[in-house]
């Protein structure tokens, strides 16, 4: 494997590290924050609720796409032992 594929590889898991990052910290912040959107201060049952949706929607986000950036984390890996191995990495 040449140096521009390790190169290109690790800029990769850089940006997935980040990625994982920002939504393992947005999934922290709405779980010890979730009383924020669940106990909306508002009179307004229609902004309560979409308070509550918010929460859960962007709760529901932050997890998929640590599941998602785990995914592609194991797929790199997998990729780079094929290439480390000398074995074909072709994509199907």
């Amino acid at each position: 494997m040449d140096k521009t594929n390790i190169d290109q590889i690790e800029s990769v898991n850089v940006t997935l590290e980040t990625v994982l990052g920002l939504a393992q910290t947005i999934s922290d912040l709405i779980e010890n924050d979730i009383s924020l959107f669940n106990t909306y201060p508002s009179d307004d049952e229609g902004k309560k609720w979409r308070m509550e949706r918010l929460g859960s929607n962007l709760n529901a986000l932050s997890s998929a796409t640590i599941t998602a950036t785990e995914k592609a984390r194991q797929q790199i890996d997998l990729v780079v032992n094929e290439l480390l191995k000398g074995g074909d990495t072709e994509c199907n």
